[in-house]
């Protein structure tokens, strides 16, 4: 360890020390298997520990094993070994699946939790939950060796530079995707340290004469990253090339360098994990068991290399902060903040390489003598680079045949990453220090570097402190006796005792696309079953014009967090929910919001909410008629103008709002004269009551307002008028009715004339 880190270390274990606190804090506040695949990853160490064998992937699959059935086994069986002093016998029991998660699915408001947690994963932990959190502290210490071996690559790289090595482990110590993995049950925790202990290796190896025990320790590295993931068959081609490489580089005859990297590093990997690559090869026709991983996920998609780059935005996303299953993104600003990194790290690097050409061409073609050191720097970057590029690759091939655009695939090329950004943002510090020069500022700006860890380590603490446990969060309980102000008692009775008190409808004016959020009370009888079998689900429609289903919501109360089977006794649950409206949906519109459990035919309607268009569309021209102060008819069409007895004549009108309306009125439609009883009629509320005129503001424009008139079969051939106008349904009184300022007979439009054959 002392090679690993050098002189001086206290800043080192400072870092270590943060990052270590902050990757428990993770894992005690991020509820149990709320991490990619975690359930998976846990069942299969605890199917070691029970079963004392490696299980394999069966048909069906085991839904408690998934794919890990097939991964290389060395996780989890070091997973065993913590599993097998607990008593974890209840967990596939105790484990709850949420049935209606929306794994993957980021823009998801509720249904984020994979599985209910209950009060047996409560504190003090026991049983299953016991073991599974010191699983998750087990991946959390693997991550503090993965950052001392990024530290000392960046010792090995850059002798001199501290600085740079501290920097560098401090990015990736305060990644919040580095700690969110970190403080889960993933094999993912102990590839990615031995990626990073196999590259420190080479690293050490390139600078130093190879002994055969140090090429001995690189290959059994290489081999325990066989047994831990399909990744660590990489670095057996990769590493023997390095060192083969370097022979060339130093000049050294190829054949002997072939030879040791042969018996020294590929025979001992492979005695170590070769055993597991035949074990595949046997049962599932796979090396590497890919098939399998396919197989389990739907098939191969057969994704082209477009489709591939396509879903990069989610793959870049993940790399920095992306919790639960993919579908809780952390707020825009740490999304902002780690772009920044990485853009000031690819401007520095830049800068450097352009400074260094012009430092070049300002020599007129005199040769350049670079330091042996720089030159073994300049080629160790660029074979770190090369693994990045090859671990992106392989995942890459991966992804055309599988979804995996997951950041934590990217990690076992860590090193690299993380070295080549340090590189850039010092090199982009110093030119900035540099211009600056001796003054004040400039001593200042140097010092401010530490912004940049220190801006890192704020972006995990509030992921874990904020993010993590609000998205979580339960429903607020409230005492018995009263509802809240503000909140429309109802006290109505569902099944399983449950009674919906009351409820809470937000009041503004929606538009499609838009979040439809509410409050509902609800409160249940006592005595009620605790488990998944007896869990209503809660379901809530939005239905907006035509009855259209706009909006829906299933899944168990509390936005699928706390199924009522859970809810204390003498207590209100009131549970906020959101519901999106549908951006196709037809506005404006009143959306009905509509209540009840899944499984029953009960259905309450709690209220209605005006949903306006984005942009209310434009009519040019003046009014054909004005009604009253507030209402002008701005658009009037009919088709067909000329009838058969049984045909159906279509009326579409258009409205201009001048003034907010507040009272309901009917539209009315008539065939005939004024002076006789209408021949045929098309009365009702515009929009066909979807949007009443009480809805109506200033500024909007109702267009689309349909009105049918069958034309009756005793019609006698001739030419017969169409009359528009509006009245109030409780006194039939007529809208005042205007057309260039005079008052029309009977206050009604002439809309046309149609002739009956």
């Amino acid at each position: 360890m002392t090679t690993v880190l050098g002189e001086k270390a206290q800043a080192v274990w400072l870092i270590g020390a943060l990052y270590l606190l902050l990757a428990l804090a993770y894992g005690a506040v991020n509820p149990l298997f709320e991490a990619p695949d975690e359930h998976w990853h846990y069942f299969t160490a605890q199917s070691i520990a029970e079963e004392g064998r490696l299980p394999r992937v069966s048909e069906p699959p085991d839904p408690w094993l998934g794919q890990e059935a097939a991964q290389p086994p060395l996780y989890y069986i070091l997973g065993a070994l913590i599993v097998a002093p607990f008593d974890t016998s209840a967990a596939r029991e105790l484990v709850w699946p949420n049935p209606r998660a929306a794994l993957g699915d980021a823009s998801a408001i509720h249904n984020v939790n994979a599985f209910v947690h209950g009060p047996w994963e409560a504190w003090p932990w026991r049983g299953y939950a016991l073991a599974a959190h010191l699983l998750r502290a087990f991946s959390s210490l693997l991550g503090l060796g993965t950052l001392l071996f990024i530290y000392g690559s960046a010792r090995e790289l850059w002798p001199g530079r501290r600085r740079r090595a501290l920097l560098a482990m401090a990015l990736v110590a305060f990644l919040p995707q580095f700690l969110f993995i970190h403080s889960a049950v993933t094999n993912d925790a102990l590839i990615t340290l031995l990626c990073a202990a196999a590259l420190w290796q080479l690293l050490r190896l390139w600078r130093v004469p190879a002994h055969k025990g140090h090429l001995l320790q690189l290959g059994l590295t290489i081999g325990l990253a066989i047994l831990t993931k399909t990744a660590g068959l990489l670095l057996l081609p990769y590493a023997c090339a390095v060192f083969v490489l370097r022979a060339g580089w130093r000049g050294e005859p190829l054949w002997p360098a072939i030879r040791r990297a042969t018996v020294a590093v590929a025979l001992p990997a492979l005695l170590l994990g070769g055993w597991l690559l035949l074990r595949n090869w046997t049962l599932y026709g796979d090396v590497a068991a890919a098939n399998q991983f396919v197989q389990i996920a739907g098939g191969d998609r057969g994704y082209t290399a477009g489709e591939v780059l396509a879903e990069w935005p989610g793959l870049w996303t993940s790399l920095f902060s992306l919790f639960g299953w993919f579908n809780l993104r952390a707020p825009q600003w740490i999304y902002v903040v780690w772009n920044g990194v990485v853009l000031l790290a690819v401007g520095g690097a830049l800068y450097s390489e352009i400074a260094r050409m012009q430092r070049r061409a300002a020599q007129e073609g005199a040769r350049i003598e670079k330091s042996s050191e720089r030159r073994d720097g300049q080629t160790m970057a660029l074979w770190l680079g090369l693994w990045a590029l090859l671990v992106y690759a392989a995942l890459f091939a991966f992804m055309l045949r599988t979804p995996a655009a997951q950041g934590r695939l990217l990690f076992p090329a860590l090193v690299p990453l993380a070295l080549g950004m340090v590189y850039g943002l010092d090199r982009l510090w110093a030119a900035i220090g540099g211009l600056l020069g001796r003054h004040p500022a400039g001593v200042w700006w140097r010092r401010l570097q530490i912004a940049i860890p220190a801006t890192a380590l704020v972006t995990s603490i509030y992921s874990v402190a904020v993010v993590i446990p609000r998205s979580y969060e339960k429903p607020e309980l409230l005492a018995a006796s009263s509802l809240p102000p503000g909140a429309t008692s109802l006290q109505i009775e569902f099944d399983d005792g449950l009674t919906l008190m009351g409820y809470r409808l937000q009041a503004a004016a929606l538009e499609p696309s838009h979040v439809t959020w509410m409050t509902l009370f609800w409160r249940s009888a006592a005595e009620r079953p605790i488990g998944r079998q007896a869990a209503p689900e809660l379901v809530v429609e939005l239905f907006g014009r035509q009855e259209a289903l706009v909006g829906k919501f299933q899944g168990y109360h509390g936005g699928g967090l706390y199924p009522a089977t859970l809810w204390p006794e003498d207590m209100i649950v009131a549970e906020r929910l959101g519901v999106p409206l549908t951006g196709t949906m037809r506005a404006p519109a009143v959306v009905r919001v509509q209540v009840g459990l899944a499984h029953s035919t009960q259905r309450v309607t709690l209220g209605a909410l005006e949903v306006e268009p984005e942009q209310w569309p434009a009519i040019s021209g003046g009014a054909l008629a004005q009604l009253g102060q507030a209402i002008a008819l701005a658009e009037a069409t009919m088709t067909p103008t000329e009838v058969s007895a049984g045909d159906t004549v279509r009326v579409t009108l258009a409205w201009r709002v001048q003034q907010d309306v507040n009272q309901a009125f009917t539209s009315f439609v008539h065939l005939g004269q004024l002076s006789q009883a209408p021949l045929a009629q098309g009365d009702g509320q515009p929009l066909a009551g979807d949007y009443p005129t009480v809805y109506w503001d200033a500024g909007e424009l109702i267009s689309g307002d349909e009105y049918l008139l069958e034309i009756p079969q005793s019609l006698l051939p001739g030419r017969y008028p169409i009359h528009v106008g509006m009245y109030d349904p409780q006194t039939l009184q007529r809208l005042p009715l205007f057309v260039d300022g005079q008052r029309q007979a009977q206050d009604a439009f002439l809309l046309g004339w149609v002739t009956a054959r």
